[in-house]
């Protein structure tokens, strides 16, 4: 009895936390964020304790309450010390005392646990060995050695200045990230969210493959919200892999579609996700440049996932779902004033020019509205409170993700590795941007494996980055560059952890929904290095120029999928055709006139050569019916 009591006091002031939280980022949207570290340190301080209560409430062990409680404990000591701290920090000239580093320890001690059970060892380990790089790289012989850091210069460098882990990542997640978790929740808790998939449903439902599609559109439109493959795959997951495999697909196939489609979320304008806004304050440049950058990159990815969706079932000819069975088109489309708050984020930021937080609040609002005029969306008292508690467990995953991403950068600007790691990479590809391409891609999938996309995207933009900016890459270019390849990490072997959701819900086989997965995204990998070479693709270029891209790309993207399906048109193709049609959808997806022509010759040739092979194979009495 006294035990259900404390849960559920503890339930209590963990809504009452969450509900502050929320109105403290509002308060901040409107009025201005705090200065200095406050905002930052408020925004984490609340993170940790939310997180430390929910996982209190959650264990079962009294050894592990007391622990957890003692980890809450470090985070309250380290955040609000530092609260207090920070109007006297400038004044320090660097002088660090006791107490500054006793807090400052705690607190990254509670990071670390909380980053541990929150997202798992790959991001712990990964900052482990980066600390322990900070101490020992004197014992390091060769290039990478330096002189190390002492406890001192380590917690002053981490704790007391915006070097560590109150740098430019948590900085956004304090500011912006927030408002659109909040968005985030308001759509999932209204049903709004749900709206999405229902309206895919009944667009693509009945068509060829029909419920494949519906995944990857319903995929597409909640992963630009949600920002996490896995947590994507779970969400839409468990209504499209079943119906995709009672529509005759292949267990692994379905466990593949939904977590190719659900790792392109975070590439998918207006929203991307968290890690979009990171990024534009990264690199400076408003997140309308990002999201309009991203836009060609992200219709190519969905649409060669569809592509290849349709002509596996065309292949297989699997069909459509009963429209009897599909929900009702025109009721959805009465109800389609539910797509404003994009239609209207959309606007805020291209159009009105507002700032991200503004864009953002004002999107919340207007949903809210939205959702209290409909009866069928309207919210209970239970679901307003929902709302607070949602949003708040969701920027735990970010914020301590930022703030972990806060400790690596430090290292890494305290030891020299940043300037060192170019070096390298400049020296083994030389001068040849595309084995340094190459390089970038190859640690991007490696960093990405099992590390959330903001973490892995936060650390390869001060590890990788700047070695790609030094030999003439654009800034941007750059950032999306190994943003794509974190964001595909998720579906690329051996740990492809959006594809091992997926198989979970499809009880299939992990490692071959893993591979399938890879082949279903195998435009995106060829993209980024496509506007790497041709900054076209990132929208830079006359509307013409851009146009033509697009056309040839989407051409190009289908002719891939037919050319690793092996199926073009109504006929198989023959092992010698497929790598030729791969070339020409290869060549048509780089921008430029020359290569569109010789793709365009190439997949001319091979159609009219193919249909007179296959008309003779249909005429000739041996040939079998079946290759008709």
């Amino acid at each position: 009895m006294e035990e259900k009591k404390s849960i559920s006091v503890l339930k209590k002031v963990s809504l009452l936390v969450a509900i502050g939280f929320v109105c403290f980022h509002l308060y901040t949207a409107i009025f201005g964020v705090l200065p200095g570290i406050g905002q930052k340190s408020v925004h984490l301080g609340c993170l940790l304790i939310i997180f430390y209560i929910n996982a209190i409430i959650d264990s079962k062990k009294l050894a592990d309450r007391v622990f957890l409680i003692i980890m809450a404990l470090f985070g309250i000591a380290g955040t609000v010390y530092i609260t207090v701290l920070d109007e006297t920090l400038q004044a320090r000239s660097g002088i660090v005392y006791t107490l500054d580093i006793v807090c400052g320890i705690l607190l990254i001690i509670s990071i670390f646990e909380a980053c541990r059970r929150k997202m798992g060892n790959p991001l712990v380990i990964i900052t482990l060995v980066f600390v322990a790089y900070a101490f020992f790289g004197k014992y390091i012989p060769g290039f990478l050695g330096h002189p190390g850091l002492t406890v001192k210069k380590f917690v002053n460098l981490i704790y007391l200045t915006t070097s560590g882990i109150w740098g430019t990542p948590l900085y956004a997640s304090a500011s912006y990230v927030v408002i659109f978790v909040l968005l985030g929740a308001i759509m999932s808790v209204s049903g709004i969210g749900d709206y999405f998939t229902n309206l895919a449903t009944a667009l693509f439902g009945a068509f060829r493959g029909g419920p494949a599609k519906v995944a990857v559109v319903a995929s597409g439109l909640f992963g630009s919200i949600s920002g996490s493959p896995t947590a994507n795959v779970i969400g839409t997951g468990a209504f499209t892999i079943p119906m995709m495999k009672k529509n005759g697909f292949e267990d692994e196939y379905a466990a593949a579609v939904e977590a190719t489609a659900s790792s392109g979320g975070a590439i998918m304008p207006p929203i991307m996700g968290s890690t979009a806004f990171v990024m534009a304050e990264m690199i400076g440049v408003p997140y309308s440049s990002i999201a309009a950058a991203a836009l060609i990159p992200a219709i190519l990815y969905f649409m060669s996932v569809l592509f290849a969706v349709d002509i596996h079932a065309a292949k297989h000819g699997l069909k459509g779902v009963s429209r009897d069975q599909l929900p009702n088109l025109r009721a959805m489309l009465k109800e389609i004033y539910k797509l404003f708050p994009l239609v209207f984020l959309v606007l805020c930021m291209s159009v009105f020019k507002f700032t991200v937080t503004r864009a953002g609040l004002y999107t919340v609002l207007v949903t809210l509205i939205i959702v209290e005029l409909d009866p069928k969306t309207r919210l209970t008292v239970k679901q307003w409170l929902q709302i607070p508690v949602q949003t708040a467990k969701s920027a735990v995953s970010v914020g301590v993700a930022c703030a972990m991403a806060g400790i690596i950068s430090g290292v890494i600007m305290g030891s020299g590795l940043g300037f060192r790691i170019s070096s390298i990479l400049t020296t083994v590809a030389g001068h040849s941007m595309l084995l340094l391409l190459v390089l970038t891609m190859v640690v991007s999938l490696i960093m990405g494996m099992g590390v959330p996309t903001t973490a892995a995207y936060l650390v390869l933009a001060a590890l990788v980055a700047p070695t790609l900016t030094s030999l003439g890459i654009p800034v941007l270019a750059a950032h999306m560059f190994i943003f794509y390849f974190g964001c595909i990490s998720s579906i690329t072997p051996p740990v492809a952890m959006a594809a091992y959701a997926g198989a979970a819900i499809a009880g299939c086989d992990p490692n071959k929904a893993g591979y399938r997965a890879f082949r279903l995204a195998i435009c995106a990998f060829i993209m980024p290095y496509m506007f790497v070479y041709n900054p076209v693709l990132l929208m830079d270029g006359g509307a013409l120029e851009i146009l033509q891209c697009l056309i040839t790309a989407l051409l190009g993207a289908y002719l891939l999928g037919a050319g690793f399906e092996g199926f073009f048109w109504n006929w198989k193709l023959k092992f010698a055709e497929r790598p030729l049609m791969i070339l020409g959808a290869l060549l048509l997806i780089v921008p430029g006139i020359w290569t569109d022509i010789i793709g365009v010759a190439i997949i001319v040739l091979e159609f009219v050569s193919s249909k007179m092979f296959h008309r003779s194979a249909v005429a000739a009495p041996a040939a079998p019916s079946s290759d008709s």
